[in-house]
């Protein structure tokens, strides 16, 4: 009983930190026609803090021109998001004067006072905005998967934006420092607190973000989405997030996942054209709790014959069935990105677990040739900061090796030009504390491939 009034005097004494009322968000930019374009804000607002603001105002900037423009915006109404948050919609319609490059954005005060993970939260505006190329094909990717508000503390949290661009331009993702104005970060940002097993990192190939939260309370963090066109960046979008750690005694789902193709129960598959795959993946839940599952990503929204996914429960165990049989013409180098949404709702709660899957389609000698043969080797790894990278490249190319951290932050960009067969690359003097890295191969922005290497 003692347990229980501390784990209830946790959430209220929580719940009475809100200040402001806004939570996270994003915004994207559609053409509809020419130089038209729908412009739409999504902003999320924790109901105890203070009632959302009627309208807002969108900023539009030329960047390294003169016109700009402002407008007035309302939104469309509450919408319930869950765990005592509602989500809101701001729509807006401009015709450009002409093509080029144009920020948008929107800012209001404040962010919440809670947050643990600024130096002054309370001090830092509340910024979302998008860059894009406007011309008549161009449109900005978006998020196919809506924010996860809260985590359990001490479980494992899993969460993927799942970025995608309907035009086929490139896109790179990242966790970012938030914004509080346009090109100026907020101060004093740090990931949110996480047990050292198991840091705050995005997974580069899938875009999943997982960490083990051990520290209750309100953190802020921001996803970056980069959109290239023939190795030439045009546009990007971000998405604001807030994730409220909470006690809670659910015991989350156990997941299992099996296959017809190899690895058979991993997370990563190579499919061949023509051929039939298919993919099972088992939830229990020990608490006989209601579990739903979701899914999204491209290979359900191809425009011929997309993949599909059904859905049974059978008493405390429900089960997600992926078929695909993906044809000649969706063979290519980048996998395909699919996630299911597990929802555990345990009492008032319902606490949320993305699980990716990469999905490339083509032949073990295609995929070997373009993508994983790439890095032969990092040598010596770990290193003091000075290793040499043993690459194969098929033709003479133009590459970037980028160099971040387990979040995605670039700390070092280093141009090479790639000759056809084995190359040597040295890198030297890389002035970076101890501790583990990500080292991705970029050509055309597209990572071909990310190895993992060590500075002690």
């Amino acid at each position: 009983m003692k347990k229980l009034l501390l784990l209830l005097a946790g959430v209220i004494a929580m719940n009475n930190c809100f200040a402001s009322h806004l939570m996270g968000g994003q915004m994207t930019a559609r053409n509809i026609g020419g130089l038209t374009y729908e412009i739409t804000l999504t902003e999320y607002r924790d109901t105890v803090g203070i009632p959302m603001y009627d309208s807002t105002y969108f900023n539009f900037l030329e960047v390294g021109g003169t016109w700009t423009a402002l407008h007035k915006v309302g939104h469309t109404g509450a919408i319930v998001f869950g765990n005592g948050v509602e989500e809101y919609t701001y729509i807006d319609t401009i015709t450009f004067p002409n093509g080029g490059n144009f920020n948008i954005y929107s800012e209001d005060c404040c962010r919440n006072c809670a947050i643990i993970n600024l130096s002054n939260p309370c001090g830092e505006s509340f910024h979302l905005g998008t860059n894009v190329w406007v011309d008549p094909t161009n449109s900005t990717p978006v998020f196919l998967n809506p924010p996860i508000t809260l985590a359990q503390l001490q479980v494992p949290f899993n969460y993927n934006p799942m970025p995608f661009d309907a035009d086929g331009d490139s896109i790179v993702w990242s966790v970012d420092t938030p914004l509080t104005a346009i090109a100026t970060y907020v101060q004093g940002w740090v990931v949110p607190s996480a047990d050292a097993l198991s840091p705050f990192t995005m997974d580069p190939l899938t875009g999943e973000v997982s960490f083990l939260p051990n520290l209750q309370g309100y953190f802020v963090a921001s996803f970056l989405v980069s959109e290239y066109r023939n190795g030439v960046k045009i546009g990007e979008i971000r998405r604001d997030m807030q994730i409220i750690v909470v006690p809670s005694f659910n015991n989350p789902p156990v997941i299992s996942s099996n296959s017809n193709n190899f690895p058979f129960s991993g997370k990563s598959y190579t499919i061949a054209p023509g051929s039939s795959f298919n993919l099972t993946v088992s939830i229990y839940d020990a608490d006989a709790q209601p579990v739903a599952v979701n899914s999204v990503g491209e290979p359900l929204i191809l425009a011929s014959n997309p993949a599909t996914v059904g859905i049974t429960t059978n008493g405390n165990t429900t089960t997600a069935s992926v078929n695909w049989t993906p044809n000649a013409s969706q063979v290519r180098v980048l996998p395909y990105i699919l996630a299911l949404r597990v929802a555990d709702t345990y009492g008032s709660n319902v606490f949320y677990n993305d699980i990716s899957f990469a999905l490339r389609v083509g032949n073990a000698t295609f995929v070997n040739s373009t993508e994983s043969d790439v890095v032969k080797g990092i040598y010596p790894n770990p290193s003091n900061g000075n290793f040499s990278v043993e690459m194969s490249s098929e033709k003479s190319q133009n590459v970037v090796l980028s160099i971040t951290n387990l979040i995605g932050q670039q700390l070092k960009s280093i141009p090479q030009q790639l000759n056809s067969g084995i190359n040597l690359v040295n890198v030297t003097n890389l002035d970076l504390p101890n501790g583990k890295y990500l080292l991705s191969v970029v050509s055309n922005g597209k990572i071909m491939e990310t190895k993992t290497f060590e500075i002690r």
